[in-house]
């Protein structure tokens, strides 16, 4: 729990910039999906401000169904991932709240992934297959944060 006002205020802060987030990664049910996901995070994040020992409920997520595909956005990618990385130390040192430490996981492993996507894309176009296995793994990373 943020003993001090300033912690409280830097998980807020983290919030917003979780939020201007936007890592397309091609694919609308993955971005979508990422989207929700970066969401889910900054709602931790307040929770994380207000001191809270359970995290808010939030709604389950699917993802866009049937948005237009293109191609990855490295440069959001990458971003979305150094900000992820930044910020996980923050809510990982939260010793007192026992959903920190995976939520500071689900950030770190999103950001992996992340920079999977715009690294695989950036050598090759990616395939099908990628996409299946982007969008188990943010499915996966859905699941830890319920």
């Amino acid at each position: 729990m943020p003993s001090t006002t300033g912690s409280a205020a830097a998980a807020l802060h983290a919030a917003d910039d979780l939020t201007a987030l936007a890592p397309e990664l091609g694919w609308a049910e993955a971005t979508g999906l990422a989207d929700a996901l970066i969401d889910t995070l900054a709602h931790r994040l307040v929770d994380l401000a207000a001191g809270r020992h359970e995290p808010t409920t939030l709604p389950a997520v699917v993802g866009a169904i049937g948005g237009t595909d293109g191609e990855p956005d490295h440069a959001s990618c990458r971003a979305a991932a150094a900000r992820l990385r930044a910020l996980a130390p923050l809510v990982r040192q939260q010793d007192g709240l026992g959903w920190a430490a995976p939520t500071a996981d689900v950030m770190t492993s999103l950001a992996d992934l992340l920079d999977q996507v715009a690294e695989r894309s950036r050598r090759r176009p990616l395939t099908l297959t990628d996409k299946g296995v982007v969008l188990r793994r943010l499915h996966g990373l859905h699941r830890q944060l319920r």
